[in-house]
């Protein structure tokens, strides 16, 4: 990750979340290949390092998500209730997943979850608060605006 002045101000906003917010998710968003996933790793790594490897974000893409909803659902279940949860590239994954004749979406579900019961969620997209609601709909863009502080990513990628 190349370190500059809109890094310096993502980690800022990360710090001041992490330090000083009553909001339990954040919500990195903006182009491909600008830190964001980067900075979820890094999220992760001071978080085992303060608790001395006790506690641990669990990080998975919002893919592998509908796929253990279509494949492993007791793993699925387990996931949406990790204590610390990490969802990569949400917006990539299909909206609603058939299981059985059942149509679940694994997002939705995740999000309502986590709402209700007020548990730690970090979330990397390239969609913006108004793609998430026209995406995903009206009422869990309402529980996202509640529950996350949305950092903007506004770089041009760091990729070569």
């Amino acid at each position: 990750m190349v370190y500059n002045n809109n890094m310096k101000d993502y980690i800022n906003k990360v710090a001041t979340w992490l330090l000083d917010t009553n909001k339990t998710g954040l919500f990195l968003y903006g182009s491909v290949g600008n830190g964001k996933t980067t900075m979820i790793l890094a999220i992760k790594k001071l978080i085992e390092i303060l608790y001395f490897g006790q506690f641990g974000v669990k990080i998975i893409s919002s893919l592998t998500l509908s796929e253990l909803v279509r494949n492993d659902e007791a793993n699925f279940n387990l996931i949406k209730k990790s204590h610390l949860l990490a969802i990569d590239d949400v917006g990539c994954e299909t909206s609603i997943v058939k299981n059985y004749g059942n149509e679940i979406s694994p997002l939705t579900d995740i999000i309502y979850y986590r709402y209700d019961k007020q548990l730690f969620t970090l979330i990397t997209s390239n969609l913006d608060k108004k793609d998430i609601e026209i995406k995903y709909g009206n009422r869990i863009a309402d529980r996202m605006n509640e529950m996350f502080d949305f950092v903007a990513f506004t770089n041009k990628t760091y990729r070569k």
